[in-house]
């Protein structure tokens, strides 16, 4: 693994171990317990969003990748509570009046109206890389949403977590908290980090150059063919770390490293009204 910033540092190749700072979606909860129907309903409503179109049965079950029975019995159960309104002429689906304080609360909580999601469309645009949204969740930073350029995809799902010390999302966030919560975290990852966690002045170092820089710039090992930078966003009413990464070929990104940044830059003071 690498820490995005500490390359060339001491002690840097003793992050270096199976994964490569990707952390199995089972870390907060074995796979076993999940409730495939809540995440099953929490993706259709996530399909009807991309779509923006009403959809039928058969339509749900090709895109959410299970059998046409299974996606009829989703449909009908939110239906039956008024989630779903049911055409039953044209046999469409589509979400109801119901869901709409959910969605008001949701525009609300992050920078409100479509801020975020123009932001992350007017990147793809103007850059031609994708972009990722991450948070912190304990030590490892969660991959919340992923939008890539028309015809290119992308292999890792929203849900993924990887290691704060091994990604640019992580740096990004991490040279946003207090030295002293810094300091705590690294004692408390010595299992991660190995003899690096005893030289946390390389840390604090490191996130100081992300700080004076205005991003972070890595990948998630010294030789990955992917790489990102990465910014820290304003924070919003619940007060959620969130992360903004530009994620494309390391060598396009390394040749473009401060232009696509002041892009970034730009792009979030005019979309969420504030600077990275």
């Amino acid at each position: 693994m690498e820490i995005p910033g500490f390359s060339g540092h001491p002690g840097a190749d003793s992050l270096k171990g199976p994964g490569q700072g990707v952390f199995p979606q089972t870390n907060l909860l074995n796979e076993r317990n999940l409730s495939k129907s809540a995440l099953r309903a929490l993706d259709l409503l996530e399909f009807f969003a991309m779509r923006r179109l009403p959809a039928r049965a058969a339509e749900v079950a090709r895109a959410l990748s299970i059998s046409h029975s299974s996606a009829d019995q989703l449909l009908k159960s939110l239906a039956s509570r008024a989630y779903l309104i049911f055409d039953s002429n044209q046999k469409l689906y589509w979400p109801s009046p119901r869901l709409l304080g959910f969605a008001a609360t949701l525009e609300q909580s992050y920078f409100g109206g479509s801020s975020l999601q123009l932001l992350i469309q007017y990147l793809v645009d103007r850059t031609g890389c994708s972009v990722a949204i991450s948070t912190p969740v304990g030590r490892l930073m969660q991959l919340t949403h992923f939008l890539a350029p028309p015809g290119k995809s992308h292999s890792h799902p929203p849900g993924e977590k990887y290691s704060l010390f091994a990604s640019a999302a992580g740096a990004a966030i991490l040279a946003t908290w207090p030295i002293a919560t810094v300091r705590k975290l690294i004692a408390a990852s010595s299992d991660e980090l190995c003899s690096l966690a005893e030289k946390p002045q390389v840390i604090l170092a490191s996130l100081e150059e992300v700080r004076e820089n205005g991003h972070a710039f890595g990948g998630l090992s010294p030789d990955a063919d992917i790489c990102s930078i990465a910014v820290a966003l304003p924070q919003s009413p619940p007060n959620v770390d969130l992360t903004l990464s530009l994620r494309g070929s390391s060598d396009n990104l390394q040749s473009r490293r401060w232009y696509y940044a002041a892009v970034i830059r730009e792009a979030v003071a005019t979309y969420l009204g504030g600077g990275s």
